[in-house]
This record gives C-alpha cells, sequence and structure tokens, in this order.
C-alpha cells in the first residue's frame, strides 16, 4: 500500500525527471543520440564492427590456437578504433558521458542528503570517499559509500 507521503516522493522524481530533460546536457545528448540512429555512414561501421564481431567470436572458440585468432583480433580491435574515432560517435560518447556524470551527481547529493552510509554505485572516483570502500555493513564488496 502506497502512502500519501511516497506518491509525494514519486510525483517529485518525476518533476526531477523533467528538470533534467530540460537540461542542455540531456538535450546534447539526445541530439547526437538521434544523429548516430540515422547517419548511414556510422550504422555502416557498426554493421561491418558486428560482423567482424560474430567472425572472431567464431575463431575464439579455439583460442589462440586458431592460425587467424591474432590476425582477426587485430583486424577487430583497428577496426574499433576507427569506429571510435567517427566524429558522431565521439561526441555521442561524450554526451553519454556527462549525462552520466550529471545524474550521478544528482543521485550523490540525494543519497548523502539521507545517510552517510547509502551506497553509491559510481565510477566517479568525485563521489566516492578515498579511505571508505565496501558496503555499508562493513563488507569487502568493493562498492563505495556516500561520506
Amino acid at each position: 500500500m502506497t502512502t500519501d507521503i511516497e506518491m509525494e516522493v514519486m510525483d517529485r522524481i518525476d518533476h526531477l525527471n523533467a528538470m533534467v530533460r530540460e537540461t542542455d546536457i540531456y538535450k546534447y545528448y539526445c541530439r547526437y543520440s538521434r544523429l548516430l540512429e540515422e547517419d548511414t555512414e556510422v550504422a555502416a561501421l557498426i554493421s561491418e564492427f558486428n560482423r567482424m564481431k560474430v567472425d572472431f567470436e567464431e575463431v575464439s572458440r579455439f583460442g589462440k590456437y586458431h592460425p587467424d585468432f591474432s590476425a582477426k583480433r587485430r583486424e577487430l580491435n583497428d577496426f574499433k578504433k576507427t569506429l571510435d574515432m567517427h566524429p558522431v560517435v565521439m561526441e555521442y560518447r561524450r554526451a553519454e558521458f556527462q549525462l552520466q556524470e550529471m545524474l550521478d551527481e544528482v543521485l550523490f547529493h540525494i543519497s548523502s542528503s539521507i545517510s552517510d552510509h547509502v551506497n553509491v554505485v559510481s565510477s566517479n572516483p568525485f563521489f566516492s570517499m578515498a579511505n571508505e570502500s565496501g558496503c555499508a555493513t562493513g563488507g569487502s564488496c568493493g562498492c563505495q559509500t556516500a561520506g
């Protein structure tokens, strides 16, 4: 059963979501997400990368003992660099990172205002305490606590 307070919290979360969607960071992310989907050159690169990945997975079943293993791995890595260096892909990843960074910061501030022992899952070291690690129960799971 949902209480009035829980409903108000959910309403405020909806409001926070709407605020995030109004930010330049979110709009930039949406722009490059759309470009990533619509750009025919990027689509062809992704399609070729996926084909090469399937080829490599087939070869890698036999590991380094397959005669084409090293060549296929090198081909795949080189092509991934080509894909990663495409301007639309680069900007999409930058936008994705910036959006994730903003969401991590929002989550950090919410959780730390509630309790110093709320776990914050983030790859950003800014949101973790330098000498605190492990879950709030004292375990050594590797998560970071908000502090």
